[in-house]
């Protein structure tokens, strides 16, 4: 049952390539030096006064005690891309059209659904906000319910596009996202009609006004708790752990990130920032409403408890081997000169050097790490004693300090490193070597897997049978899809 935020990540473009890319989140330690540097042993060596660290001397000393990175060609400025004159494309002339054949006529001031392309229905086309793209049974889907999240999922990707190739490359990412949220959509309101199919044999057609006024007052309200503690759970958040979210919920996790992005407080901020996407609050509500009621209502009829073997967790162990490897880790410190406070001279690169050097002796001969961290290392992790918490290999942007903390002897000193920011002293604290999460610790996380896996299948089946005897129509149908046994109730 994955959901559109996730299954786009794996377009192939290149703009949204990159742009996944960016939003990789890493410690801020900057890289970009050969890695014959890593050549170099990491234990300082004595120097001629004795001390690990000597001062700046000439240079075929320097070179033969700590030898430094070859001169690197800077790579080529990327280009600055400046976002189109208007991010969300105006709608194209509206084109008359007619429900086709046993479909109900469109709600008051929306456009009727052309049928097929025998009006001229371009594929391409960028529709108006109040145009029917989809009917499922007696429910209308317009235009506008789904390009709100489109727009939403384009918006980071906007200031990338300068020229007309890279304008339509977006326009196809644009079609290609609005089918896919328009087939989860349909989703939603397929089981929202089983919802009310069940109602309205439980209760009877004359209820639903009834149910409609209660589910109203009930959702307005869940709608916010559940989206207060979304926002909660967001902010602190990992990428991955937010793409796990949104593939279990396509509604709420999205808009928790939107009010975050946004520094929004309230829903009334919410409203007004879906609104510049064609969506409002309302609607956001209201397909909310739709879905949980839906998959409530599967989860009734269709979802067993069926008990997880232990085999069953074991070949799932054993197939996923991959998805329970844990890389090496390490906690270490490290004390660091930037370039930038030095001058770009050989003069200013020798008092670097040395101003360093002197940081390293001290701690060499018995000074508290934390302490000379804080008084002289100009690291952002400074004044917390230099020390950053586990790290995995890997994972830094400076390779040349990666490279230390992971072969150099944990309570060694390292030799004076250095990468395209400045110049550093680490010291691992502990390390840890890569290997898998044993079974007995895996066995929660397998089984809660293995009961997903059933969900979504009951789910697809259940979702498939429900297409077979509800009418489904799209823009993008050439030909209308017949019901078996009719629409099905409506509370509109």
């Amino acid at each position: 049952m994955g959901s559109w935020a996730f299954n786009v990540m794996r377009l192939p473009v290149g703009h949204f390539v990159r742009l996944v890319v960016l939003v990789t989140i890493g410690v801020s330690l900057r890289a970009g030096l050969p890695d014959s540097i890593f050549a170099q042993t990491y234990a300082p060596s004595p120097g001629e006064r004795g001390d690990p660290y000597s001062p700046l001397g000439p240079q075929a000393q320097i070179q033969a005690r700590y030898p430094l990175p070859q001169p690197q060609t800077p790579p080529p400025p990327q280009p600055q891309f400046q976002p189109p004159p208007q991010p969300i494309r105006e709608p194209l002339p509206q084109q008359n059209g007619y429900a086709p054949s046993g479909q109900p006529l469109a709600p008051p001031g929306a456009a009727a659904p052309p049928q097929g392309n025998e009006v001229g229905f371009s594929p391409n086309e960028v529709f108006a906000p109040n145009r029917v793209i989809a009917t499922v049974g007696s429910e209308f889907i317009l235009y506008g319910e789904v390009s709100g999240a489109v727009e939403q999922m384009l918006a980071p990707v906007l200031p990338q596009v300068k020229t007309e190739s890279d304008r339509q490359e977006l326009e196809k990412i644009r079609i290609a996202l609005t089918r896919q949220v328009l087939g989860q959509t349909i989703n939603t309101k397929l089981m929202f009609l089983e919802f009310l199919r069940t109602i309205e044999k439980n209760a009877g057609r004359d209820k639903l006004p009834e149910v409609q006024k209660n589910i109203d007052e009930k959702m307005g309200e869940s709608f916010e708790k559940e989206l207060t503690a979304m926002r909660t759970q967001i902010a602190t958040a990992k990428p991955e752990e937010i793409q796990k979210l949104m593939q279990r919920d396509a509604i709420i996790p999205r808009l928790a990130v939107l009010m975050r992005d946004n520094q929004a407080e309230t829903l009334q901020e919410l409203d007004a920032i879906l609104r510049r996407y064609g969506s409002s609050l309302s609607k956001q509500i209201r397909l909310y409403g739709e879905d949980r009621l839906g998959k409530d209502t599967i989860r009734r009829q269709v979802f067993t408890k069926e008990e997880v073997s232990h085999q069953a967790m074991l070949d799932y162990y054993g197939a996923h081997a991959d998805d329970f490897a844990v890389g090496a880790k390490a906690r270490f410190e490290i004390l660091t000169v930037k370039f930038a406070n030095f001058a770009s001279t050989q003069a200013g690169r020798n008092l670097a050097w040395n101003t360093l050097a002197q940081m390293g002796n001290e701690v060499y001969f018995g000074a508290p790490f934390s302490t000379i961290a804080r008084k002289h290392s100009q690291d952002p992790k400074a004044q917390q004693g230099g020390q950053y918490d586990w790290t995995t290999q890997g994972s830094l942007a400076s390779k040349e300090i990666d490279q230390a903390i992971f072969t150099l002897e944990p309570g060694k000193l390292s030799q004076i490193i250095e990468d395209e920011r400045g110049l550093h002293i680490v010291r691992v604290i502990e390390r840890t070597d890569a290997g898998h999460v044993p079974f007995h610790e895996a066995q929660p996380k397998i089984k809660e897997a293995i009961e997903l896996e059933r969900r979504e299948a009951d789910y697809k089946k259940f979702v498939d049978a429900l297409r077979t005897k509800t009418q489904v129509w799209t823009v993008y149908d050439d030909v209308p899809h017949v019901a078996r046994d009719g629409a099905g109730p409506s509370l509109r």
